[in-house]
């Protein structure tokens, strides 16, 4: 944190859009170790099933992983999302070249009350850009870095 700056919240992403993609992941594996096992199906069936379920569980888990090494802040100064893996990286864009704040909902997402936040300097060639992925009051969130600018 620079001199003079305060944090004005803090969020991280949501694990509901994990959770459904691992959870739409999972039947189709079982599934196919049903048809590989215990039916007379011809191998294409289980093993596309196999591709699908396995598609849905590694994207599932690799979404939370992310989501939980991932953390948006909104300070005095500035809009920051910073992801710790083994090292941290930040992207940042000062306030004070904030020109848009963009929000974004799905019909799926509006129902359950998550959504996507743009905060974008103004355009040309150095545009700095931040993208609040999946987080919950996402209206709350974008308001917050209105009443800033």
């Amino acid at each position: 944190m620079r001199d003079g700056e305060e944090i004005i919240d803090t969020r991280s992403p949501t694990q509901k859009v994990a959770i459904v993609k691992i959870a739409v992941g999972f039947p189709f594996v079982l599934m196919a170790i049903y048809l590989m096992y215990f039916t007379r199906q011809p191998y294409v069936y289980p093993t596309g099933s196999l591709f699908i379920g396995l598609y849905g569980l590694s994207s599932g888990l690799i979404t939370y992983w992310k989501n939980t090494l991932t953390t948006y802040y909104v300070t005095t100064i500035r809009v920051v999302k910073a992801y710790r893996f083994v090292s941290l990286v930040q992207r940042e864009v000062p306030l004070k070249k904030v020109r848009g704040v963009e929000e974004r909902q799905s019909f799926i997402e509006s129902f359950v009350g998550l959504g996507n936040i743009r905060v974008a300097s103004g355009g040309g060639s150095g545009t700095l850009e931040i993208v609040v992925r999946n987080i919950e009051n996402s209206r709350d969130f974008a308001d917050k870095v209105r009443n800033l600018l």
